[in-house]
């Protein structure tokens, strides 16, 4: 019988070794690939949406809302410990309130004595076009249903 001597074989190795090299380095790529775009779709800021909590003053003097910006990715969800900076400026209405306070993403108004609405003007950093935000003072009143 013809026997195939194996020592002259040796040194190039066996035929699926390099298929499987070939298939660890495709699976890397792949790893790194998917990797890149769970950070682009998870992490990075797609939109940002601003919460008026709560979405009306009274004209009482001690009546407080807090103006906040929450952003969100590209699937909808809101970011977790990501923040954005926000300048905000009272376009209308500052003598209908006042500011108690400023954060970086956030500013609480406190109303005085009139009603009518204010309106705020947020500029992200970065972001050429601001963004209006109307925070009605409502006059306190019972409904009876």
């Amino acid at each position: 019988m013809n026997q195939i001597d194996e020592s002259k074989y040796r040194d190039i190795g066996k035929p699926w070794d390099a298929a499987r090299i070939q298939n660890f380095i495709l699976i890397g790529i792949s790893i790194l690939f998917l990797v890149a775009l769970g950070v682009k779709l998870f992490l990075n800021i797609s939109r940002v949406d601003f919460v008026v909590n709560p979405p009306s003053l009274f004209p009482d003097g001690e009546s407080e809302a807090t103006v906040k910006a929450v952003p969100y990715n590209a699937v909808g969800l809101q970011i977790p410990f990501k923040s954005v900076q926000v300048f905000y400026e009272i376009e209308t209405g500052s003598d209908k309130v006042e500011i108690i306070r400023r954060d970086k993403n956030s500013i609480t108004l406190r109303a005085k004595q009139t009603t009518g609405d204010v309106i705020l003007r947020a500029r992200l950093t970065g972001d050429p076009i601001p963004y209006e935000i109307v925070v009605p003072i409502l006059p306190q009143f019972a409904l009876n249903y």
